[in-house]
């Protein structure tokens, strides 16, 4: 018993000092093979798509079960995106093969890839050329060639350019590319339909077996909306598919161009300067007329741009008042005629206090500080150096919410006098052109660059700066108009308080309609402050959305409408790239198989010398007070000891 107590003792000391226990341990990492399927549909638009869809699948199964008797087997799809996948639907719209290898580098790093297997027709459309993103020149890459690499007859319409939003009663152009393939000495009829009515054709013979022609068509916006014009060649007698021979496309067609009023009272060339600079951007549509002649409305317009009034000569400032009232974007050109004192009651942001009734020749310096708008570098060497304007004789004073553009510089004396000036008092925008003669800026440019562009382009920004219409409603939802069909359409919603503060407790209803009045309802989640919503895909075709919240006594809307287009990438090449997949496989020393040769890729793979497991070995310290074995010793000791002192009746 003695001995017992002296062991434990002991051993519990000794276990005080904390002592080590050195292990060697041993892992084996067992090869694993890579196998990554072409799941795009290109895959099974040629003649051998049957052959892919019933016989291959079933030829890969087999494969797939005879690797995985020796090896770890990890079988992946891609086209789109690379995942993790069995089975083969061949229904991706793009390919794109370097992802492969960036998949490798992300979910494989320091694992034992023994090999890396990629079925493919070769033919990608996204990414970069695999051939410059590879795997380790240590991992063999091998190749199963698929599809077929034969120029078969094929019209294809193979690209659609246009612009995604047109205006009202404007013709836009319309590029179509057509590809033919194998059709020398044939013809067909190309045209563009909208609305089951035919509004372009135009026949096409083809010169080569390898035909490319590109089209104009110019096409009349006549209605307002989202419009869907379909693109269409008629087949000819052997074409190896009819998928590729039309194409959808949506354009928007809006009547919002911004309308701009220039009002003078008398004829001048500074009117025929600002008009030629506006128009020249398609978003705005000009109107001049003379003050005493004008008899519309100013609702009808986003900026007027008001010369040389209010006037001397003119006592009716009854236009300008409701201007006003109305709180409109407003810019003034001041002249030799503007009554400056009438001027200064409208409240502009600036205040002239004239000196006398001479004038200044004052060129341009610009305002490095200025933060309304962005300049092109073609503006800020240019204005410097172009004809001075006449400004008045007189000192300025600015209000607390104006904004120099361009400051006088008269002879060369830089002065604080401001030359051009914008200011925004509560929802209002003004600018003022202190001078007359901007004319002689349009033909400074021209006199030195041969054209108008940087006049044109000031005059643009500054228009678009004073006729922007900010958002300030409290309930707000955006998403993108135009969306591919293998694209998620996301929406993001913001609500406002009345402090136009960010809040989200309310839920918003949001209603997805289609073009046949099937209705979709969701409800967006919160994050941070605002809403979002992930929809997922739609179905090629037109959408509504209408969005509703109840804040406190109020329910705010907001509606809109968004496009799903088609996504043809796969059908406009047919012709497989098998070169592409010998040189993969080459420049990592592996081989390109055919698919009625996997018991040669599978028995390729087993005589590899190279793809065997992998042993790593290495050190461990472990303290020794961590074996279980030891407490249950020092508790056997213990019993026992405890045991025979009971027995023997010591206690």
């Amino acid at each position: 018993m003695a001995a017992f107590r002296f062991v434990v003792i002991s051993l519990l000391s000794f276990f005080l000092l904390s002592p080590l226990l050195k292990m060697q341990v041993t892992q084996r990492l067992d090869p694993i093979i890579l196998f990554f399927q072409d799941n795009s549909q290109s895959i099974i638009v040629g003649q051998d798509s049957i052959y892919i869809t019933e016989t291959y699948n079933d030829e890969i199964n087999r494969f797939f079960s005879e690797l995985e008797g020796d090896f770890i087997l990890h079988s992946h799809a891609f086209g789109e995106d690379v995942r993790e996948l069995r089975e083969f639907d061949y229904q991706d719209r793009q390919t794109d093969i370097s992802e492969i290898f960036s998949s490798i580098e992300t979910r494989y790093t320091n694992r034992n890839i023994g090999a890396v297997v990629i079925a493919s027709d070769g033919i990608y459309n996204r990414g970069r050329n695999p051939l410059y993103h590879g795997t380790s020149t240590f991992t063999p890459v091998y190749t199963i060639a698929l599809g077929d690499t034969t120029p078969r007859k094929d019209l294809i319409i193979n690209r659609l350019r246009h612009n995604r939003i047109t205006y009202l009663n404007n013709i836009f152009p319309l590029e179509i590319t057509v590809e033919a393939r194998q059709a020398m000495g044939e013809s067909s009829l190309l045209r563009v339909i909208h609305e089951e009515e035919s509004v372009f054709e135009q026949r096409i013979s083809f010169t080569s077996d390898a035909h490319f022609e590109t089209i104009t068509a110019e096409l009349e916006a006549t209605e307002t909306g989202i419009k869907r014009y379909r693109v269409e060649i008629d087949r000819i007698e052997g074409e190896i598919t009819l998928e590729n021979n039309t194409q959808d496309f949506f354009i928007e067609v809006i009547d919002s161009r911004q309308k701009i009023l220039i009002m003078a009272y008398s004829p001048h060339p500074d009117v025929g300067a600002l008009k030629f600079a506006i128009e020249d951007n398609e978003n705005y549509e000009v109107e001049v007329a003379l003050f005493d002649k004008f008899d519309g409305s100013l609702e009808a317009y986003n900026l007027i741009i008001w010369h040389q009034i209010p006037n001397r000569q003119q006592s009716n400032l009854s236009l300008l008042n409701e201007a006003m009232r109305q709180n409109m974007a407003q810019l003034f050109v001041l002249g030799p005629q503007s009554n400056i004192t009438s001027l200064n009651r409208l409240q502009t942001g600036i205040q002239i206090n004239l000196r006398s009734d001479g004038f200044n020749d004052s060129r341009a310096d610009i305002n490095e500080n200025f933060t309304l708008f962005s300049l092109s570098p073609k503006i800020n060497q240019l204005l410097p150096v172009l004809p001075p304007l006449s400004t008045a004789f007189a000192s300025y004073n600015l209000a607390p919410a104006t904004q120099v553009f361009a400051y006088q510089r008269i002879g060369n004396v830089s002065t604080e006098y401001p030359l051009i000036a914008f200011s925004e008092v509560g929802e209002r925008k003004t600018g003022i052109i202190a001078g007359e003669g901007i004319w002689r800026w349009r033909l400074g440019n021209f006199a030195r660059e041969g054209n108008h562009t940087a006049f044109n382009d000031l005059i643009s920004r500054m228009v678009q700066y004073l006729s922007v219409v900010e958002d300030r409603s409290f309930f707000r939802v955006n998403t993108q108009n135009f969306i591919y069909e293998n694209q998620p359409v996301i929406f993001e919603a913001e609500l406002y308080n009345r402090s136009y503060e960010l809040v989200n407790e309310p839920d918003i209803h949001l209603t997805i309609t289609n073009e046949d009045g099937v209705e979709f309802d969701y409800i967006p989640g919160r994050t941070g402050n605002a809403y979002t919503l992930n929809a997922g895909v739609f179905p090629v075709g037109e959408y509504r959305y209408r969005a509703r919240v109840e804040f406190g006594t109020e329910t705010y809307t907001a509606e809109g409408v968004f496009t799903v287009s088609p996504l043809n990438l796969e059908s406009i090449n047919t012709v497989a790239d098998h070169n592409l997949l010998f040189q993969m496989a080459q420049n990592t020393g592996a081989k390109m198989f055919f698919p009625d040769e996997l018991d040669l890729l599978l028995e390729e793979i087993r005589n590899r010398q190279d793809i065997r497991p992998v042993l790593y070995t290495q050190h461990e310290f472990e303290d020794l007070i961590n074996l279980r074995w030891i407490f249950f010793l020092l508790l056997a000791l213990l019993t026992v000891e405890w045991f025979i002192r009971k027995y023997a009746g010591s206690y």
